[in-house]
């Protein structure tokens, strides 16, 4: 089974841009996040959907300037982990 990841709800999340970082208040936490990229990109790109890391590479590499290949599905799993341990994102069932 594939596993899939879903970003916390839009409404639980407010997004402020600081030069090259983006902070983002988690509401049900109380939680303010200093996140670099391509964190943000990872987060927008899901939107409501649970995707797998794959489907979140391909969208990135659709929506921005970043390479297809394994190494960005690597790099998408490693972030998938900081998330999750952040609470920004949680695991749903495939």
């Amino acid at each position: 089974m594939i596993q899939k990841y879903r970003a916390a709800p839009k409404d639980d999340l407010i997004w402020h841009d600081l030069d090259s970082m983006t902070l983002i208040f988690h509401r049900p936490s109380g939680i303010t996040h200093m996140l670099a990229d391509p964190v943000p990109a990872i987060i927008e790109v899901m939107e409501d959907a649970p995707l797998s890391a794959a489907e979140i590479a391909s969208r990135l590499t659709a929506s921005f300037d970043v390479e297809a290949g394994a190494d960005s599905e690597n790099i998408v799993l490693a972030r998938m982990e900081e998330l999750l341990a952040l609470g920004l994102v949680s695991r749903v069932s495939g």
